[in-house]
């Protein structure tokens, strides 16, 4: 009796991953998105996960068309400011998702917070909200395609 519980146990977790869909899919895509940002930085994670086309929108600039562009900038970013991005942490945390039907679109929302130094030297940290559209590849993985974000009040 015990094993057929095991094994039932086994199955469906076996046939619940297998059954995964876009929603998931785009969930773990952004969670691993987020991951890359704590290990390597917030520039390199968000070029690595980013499409060609990509539109960036921060509210704090005119927004970022392409995936070129926002590599000049990200660069531009480092250059005036060396060291910035190894001293700083960019994380956050997707709350939902949702596709279209037939999976090639969708988006994920979630949370951020931004831990990192000003130029006094005095920490700060700094919290959010974000909106990301993500569009499957031809490869069957998810890339961005529009990103925008919003920091909390003060």
């Amino acid at each position: 009796m015990l094993g057929r519980i095991a094994l039932t146990m086994v199955c469906a977790l076996a046939c619940g991953q297998a059954f995964a869909g876009p929603k998931d899919d785009m969930l773990a895509a952004d969670r691993a998105f987020s991951y890359l940002s704590v290990k390597s930085g917030a520039h390199a994670a968000f070029l690595a996960y980013m499409a060609d086309d990509v539109r960036l929108f921060d509210g704090d600039h005119p927004p970022i068309m392409g995936k070129a562009a926002a590599a000049a900038w990200y660069a531009d970013v480092e250059k005036k400011n060396p060291g910035g991005e190894k001293a700083s942490t960019l994380q956050w945390t997707p709350l939902e998702a949702d596709a279209s039907p037939d999976g090639v679109l969708g988006y994920t929302r979630g949370t951020w917070i931004y831990s990192g130094t000003k130029k006094d030297g005095s920490a700060q940290r700094v919290t959010g909200y974000y909106v990301t559209e993500w569009k499957r590849q031809s490869d069957g993985k998810y890339k961005f395609v529009l990103d925008i974000g919003g920091a909390d009040g003060p």
